[in-house]
């Protein structure tokens, strides 16, 4: 249902903007027909800065709801305020530039649209950084949460144990392991180092070995493995600390 509202709101806004631009257009038109036949060149170029007005108007109007979420409130509104600022102040000196020449109301009109260019890269700079930062974030909680359900789930494994006695130094094992984990960088935080990246599936992958190995019947031989991956996992989290630093 609220994704139908949302497209719904969206469809509205769409319809709103092109009655809008039907409405400016045919206005523009009515006063300025005359002009058309007059000075036609000028009143092409008015058209059309007051159709990318009405564009980048449309766009101020119709793309928040879709971006904010990447860019963030703040981005999205300084981008929708220069859209609407643009369009007001374009249309408006194209107005008071009329009895003026040619070339002036050119000049002019590219001034304020490479002034608008200027900004809005700079916006988009910003904009991009903020985007980056909240997927870093949002990869890095997942991995956090993937982590700790495995141990959580190794744990619980151990547990179901009848015989604890048995398993009491994988238990300790796992204990050092768990907080090793805990108190080391978290996972997903280190990117751009492929050699990191590969420890952290590597100790995703014992920790699932791990979670099976204790899930079966424990033997002597099965106790020894597992008590050996524990440990290589365990030095696999410290290894992984070491190629973070370099």
């Amino acid at each position: 249902m609220k994704n139908d509202k949302l497209s719904s709101a969206d469809l509205m806004k769409i319809l709103g903007c092109f009655i809008f631009d039907i409405g400016i257009t045919l206005a523009y038109f009515q006063i300025f027909g005359l002009f058309l036949i007059i000075a036609p060149i000028k009143s092409m170029l008015i058209l059309f800065v007051l159709l990318m007005g009405l564009l980048i108007l449309n766009g101020a109007i119709i793309y928040p709801s879709m971006i904010f979420r990447t860019i963030g409130i703040p981005y999205t509104a300084g981008t929708v305020t220069l859209c609407i600022l643009y369009a007001i102040i374009s249309n408006a000196i194209s107005i008071f530039l009329i009895p003026g020449t040619i070339i002036g109301y050119v000049v002019w009109e590219l001034i304020i649209f490479v002034i608008f260019i200027i900004i809005f890269s700079v916006i988009g700079a910003f904009s991009k950084t903020t985007s980056e930062e909240a997927y870093k974030a949002e990869k890095e909680q997942t991995e956090k949460t993937l982590i700790m359900l495995q141990l959580l789930e190794v744990e619980n494994a151990l547990n179901s144990k009848e015989n604890q006695e048995e398993i009491m130094k994988c238990r300790s094992l796992f204990n050092a392991l768990k907080e090793r984990i805990k108190a080391s960088t978290p996972f997903g935080r280190i990117s751009g180092n492929n050699a990191v990246f590969q420890v952290e599936n590597q100790i995703k992958e014992n920790l699932v070995s791990i979670k099976l190995g204790f899930q079966e019947d424990l033997t002597d031989k099965t106790l020894a493995e597992l008590e050996r991956l524990l440990e290589d996992t365990r030095r696999l989290v410290m290894n992984r600390e070491t190629l973070n630093i370099k």
